[in-house]
């Protein structure tokens, strides 16, 4: 709103009403709480734009580190693949030892 417009409304909700027409006085009252109601929806739009900004930001943030951790994960079951590659031959060599060791005994 322009200034000439917010002094003209700061008129209007001081000027005394009784001497104007019922219709023309609810009219007014409507359009002062429809007024009020702007400036409300308006503060609460530039809040949530704010909120909105903040949340965009944490957003990002989270997605970052969900990338890392994917990526850690990667690493982990690469690593989990290689031990159980060393498991699996420690596994056949302790057999073979046994089983050479059982043929020896006989």
């Amino acid at each position: 709103m322009s200034q000439y417009n917010l002094k003209n409304e700061v008129d209007l909700n001081n000027q005394n009403l009784d001497g104007i027409s019922p219709r023309l006085a609810s009219a007014l009252e409507k359009l002062h709480t429809a007024i009020d109601q702007l400036k409300q929806n308006k503060d609460l739009s530039e809040s949530m734009l704010k909120d909105t900004a903040d949340m965009k930001g944490e957003i990002e943030k989270l997605n970052n580190e969900n990338i890392g951790l994917l990526h850690k994960l990667e690493d982990l079951k690469q690593k989990n693949s290689k031990l159980k590659d060393a498991n699996q031959e420690v596994e056949s060599r302790i057999s073979n030892m046994i089983r050479t060791y059982r043929n020896f005994l006989r």
